[in-house]
Order: structure tokens, then C-alpha cells, then sequence
């Protein structure tokens, strides 16, 4: 390994790589690396002083030098530190070593979620186990005010006994702090990132829990609803909201787990659960979703009138967000009820206007007595009646 020579803050260091046997602090000899990311390697370690294994987490060489990556490193430090929960990898220290950052974790000897996927669509019991896991993770983080951000399959770890636990808080924000780039820069993985997001908004509970929805779709599925040659068309079939339906890729499939799914994944992110508590629920008892819309992701929009609507957008996306959609069309069972409400409107009216003209008639002077002959009546329907009657007839013309 080749070290990479940087400025460090002002004065030029060389910030070496740390290689197997180094001692990390004094205390954490490095082993063999087990996983590598765009911002971090780890590497199995031993703890000198409390004789066990350990994960040690360390920033790239090459981001060492830029505050905007430590920082980010930092963080995930500190939020992983401020939860302590069985189904999230827990973290024993962190400190610099020669300029590297570093965090030690808990080592899990078992495969990641992604490594089981990778092998073929997994029982449906085992995907509603480790979800539930997941989500008592993520219920645990916004309980305190964390919201994880880069849900996906290679950050669920698994340990030997099979428990599912949730790593890399490295994006971790506080949903208090929430704060974009000028640019609208989104961290995480794109095929996991829901669409407000994408469209620029803060990230929510609401998006953890779309991630778990694209997390259980490809677990049951063995694929990602949301395909592309390019990260441009995968972020453009994300918006589309139109994934391949579950069940065409595995029929038979439990519907109250499909239905858990496709409401997770609903582009509309107050028509999502509410917590993670509450879709837990939903996988635990096996039943069809406790709220949201009819099933259709690709027509709901994150814009409407309603004021419960408008209400619940400014509490998940801290305000009504613009919508630079096309309109969605009007389901077409809508006319027929409101062609019958202007029926009955315009019946009134007829039934009105026609009282009105005979009233008329009979207080007419020029109307002949009772011992009169009878005068021959005009027979021709008044004028506003027929023009109540034609605009009836048009109102419920299909």
C-alpha cells in the first residue's frame, strides 16, 4: 500500500496507511481488512488490554486531510455512541492515530444482508425477522433524534446467532440539524434514497422507512425495484415510482408482507408509516397496512388542498413541498358522483322555477274567472324551466 502525502492544516505531513500488525492507539493490533467503503476501510483488530476482538473503522488516507469528511467521520462517532441498542453494532471508542481517524466497533463474524441477498431471495419468516430487527434499530435512533439515512442491505450486519444488527451511522444527522449542500448533494446509496430526497428535501423518519421498504422488496425478490445504466436513470425511475410489482417477481407471496411493502414505498412520504414501531407491527401481526392510500405510488403526490394533507407535509418535510409534477388525472369514478351532485342541485332549481311559474299563472288577473269559458293555455314549457331542464340533461350526459 502506497501512502498519499497531504497538507495538514497548514504544515505538509504524510499521512502513512496503517497496514496488518500495525497497533492502532497502543492498544488495537489490525488484522485482515473485511470491508471497504467510499469513505472507510475496516479491519479486524485485537484490544491488547481487554484481550477481545474488535472491529476498527479507519477514514481513507486520501479524506483524512479534508475537515468536511472528518467531520462527517466524526459524527458517526458520536452517533453511534449515543445509542445502545441490540440491533445496532456498538461502538467502544474512537480517537486520531497518526493523523487517521478511527472508531473501534464491536466485530460481527457473520455475512451482511447484501451477502445473503446475493445468494437468492430469502424466506419469507427470515425477511420478516430481520426487518422487525431493523426497525427496532431505526425506532431506537429517532427515538433519539437520529435519523440513519443509508438504510440498505450492506449495512445490516448479522451475527452469528442470526441477530440482524444496524452499522454505519457515518450519515447520521440529528432530525433537529438537518442541513443540505447548495448543490442539493445527497449522502447514501441512490437505489435506497426515496424520492423527496431526491427532489431536495430534508431527510425524515419517513425516509429510513422507505429504505426499509426497498430493503424488503429486494430481500423477497432477489432484485432492487429500481434499475438503471447510470445513476441519472436510477434516480429518474425513482421519481417515475413505478417498480415491477412484488408479486410478478414472486407469486404467491404473503400479501399482508406485500402490502407492508408497497405502502413503505409509497412515493408520498405522509402516506408512509408513521414510525418505525408501528411498521414493525404491521410484519409482526402479518396484517395489511394500518394507514395510507389505495396502492397506486406512482400517481400519489407530495402536494394537496387538503388541509390534513398540508398539515401532515409540513410535519414530515418541515414544509409543503413543491411539486413540479404533472397533475395527477382524476380517478375517472369521481365524475359519476359529481354529475349526481349537480343533478340534484339542478332538480331543485327546476322544481323551484316551476313552482314559481305556476304561482304566477294562478295569481294572473288577465286568467279567466271561474264561470269563463276556458282560455286556451300556451302548452310551450316556460323559458327558464326548459334552460333548467337542458342544463339537467347535459350534467348527466356520460
Amino acid at each position: 500500500m502506497v501512502g498519499v502525502a497531504g497538507a495538514r492544516r497548514g504544515n505538509m505531513s504524510c499521512v502513512q496507511p496503517l497496514t496488518e500488525s500495525d497497533v492502532v492507539a497502543g492498544r488495537y493490533r489490525l488484522g485482515a481488512v473485511v470491508g471497504r467503503g467510499g469513505m472507510a476501510e475496516v479491519r479486524t483488530a485485537e484490544d491488547l488490554r481487554l484481550g477481545r476482538r474488535v472491529a476498527v473503522k479507519l477514514l481513507r488516507t486520501d479524506l483524512a486531510e479534508q475537515d468536511g469528511v472528518r467531520e462527517r467521520f466524526e459524527d458517526e462517532a458520536r452517533s453511534a455512541a449515543r445509542l445502545s441498542h441490540p440491533n445496532v453494532v456498538a461502538v467502544f471508542d474512537t480517537g486520531e492515530h497518526e493523523g487517521i481517524p478511527y472508531i473501534v466497533m464491536e466485530l460481527l463474524p457473520g455475512p451482511s444482508l447484501a451477502d445473503l441477498i446475493a445468494k437468492g431471495p430469502l424466506d419469507v419468516e427470515e425477511v420478516r425477522r430481520i426487518g422487525v430487527q431493523v426497525l427496532a434499530a431505526l425506532d431506537a435512533a429517532h427515538a433519539a433524534g437520529l435519523i440513519h439515512r443509508d438504510i440498505k442491505p450492506a449495512n445490516v450486519l448479522l451475527a452469528t446467532d442470526g441477530t440482524a444488527k444496524v452499522a454505519d451511522f457515518g450519515i447520521a444527522k440529528s432530525a433537529e440539524a438537518q442541513t443540505h449542500t447548495a448543490t442539493g448533494m445527497l449522502l447514501g446509496t441512490a437505489a435506497y434514497v426515496p424520492p423527496e430526497r431526491l427532489a431536495g428535501h430534508p431527510a425524515t423518519r419517513e425516509s429510513d422507512l422507505y429504505s426499509v421498504g426497498v430493503l424488503l422488496y429486494e430481500a423477497v425478490t432477489g432484485r432492487r425495484p429500481f434499475g438503471g445504466d447510470t445513476p441519472i436513470g436510477m434516480v429518474s425511475a425513482i421519481q417515475r415510482g413505478r417498480p415491477r410489482p412484488v408479486t410478478e417477481l414472486r407469486p404467491g407471496l404473503d400479501p399482508s408482507l406485500v402490502a407492508v411493502i408497497e405502502q413503505a414505498m409509497l412515493a408520498n412520504p405522509y402516506d408512509r408509516y408513521r414510525s418505525a414501531a408501528e411498521m414493525a407491527d404491521a410484519l409482526t401481526a402479518g396484517k395489511a397496512p394500518l394507514a395510507g392510500p389505495s396502492p397506486a405510488p406512482a400517481t400519489t403526490r407530495l402536494d394537496s388542498d387538503s388541509p390534513t394533507t398540508q398539515r401532515r407535509a409540513t410535519e414530515v418535510l418541515g414544509s409543503t413541498p413543491a411539486d413540479t409534477s404533472e397533475p395527477a388525472s382524476r380517478p375517472a369514478a369521481t365524475r359519476p358522483r359529481a354529475a349526481l351532485a349537480v343533478a340534484v342541485v339542478l332538480l331543485a332549481l327546476v322544481l323551484v322555477i316551476g313552482l314559481a311559474v305556476l304561482a304566477r299563472d294562478d295569481r294572473d288577473p288577465a286568467a279567466p274567472g271561474a264561470g269563463d269559458a276556458p282560455a286556451a293555455r300556451d302548452e310551450r314549457i316556460p323559458e327558464p324551466l326548459d334552460r333548467a331542464l337542458n342544463d339537467l340533461e347535459e350534467a348527466v350526459r356520460p
